[in-house]
């Protein structure tokens, strides 16, 4: 079953979702009141790779309550602000 979700976090909190690069499907992850929650569980699911080869682990995203992302996650870079 395919479940189907908005990037777009609620009013005033931060989206925390994933994407597999191995079927390109994306999944949430949680939803945080505060920005540095966000990014801490970022900060988490980049640290370690998922994939093989490393480069192809999935890749991590926060959203704000504008659909903009606003941070980028991967194994490979790191955390990056967009």
């Amino acid at each position: 079953m395919v479940t189907k979700f908005s990037c777009k976090a609620n009013s005033g909190k931060y989206r925390v979702t994933g994407y597999d690069q191995y079927d390109y499907s994306s999944y949430y992850i949680n939803e945080f009141s505060y920005i540095w929650q966000a990014l801490f569980v970022l900060w988490i699911k980049s640290l370690k790779a998922n994939a093989e080869p490393a480069y192809f682990s999935d890749i991590y995203f926060i959203y704000n309550d504008n659909e903009k992302a606003l941070y980028k996650g991967t194994f490979a870079d790191g955390i990056v602000k967009l």
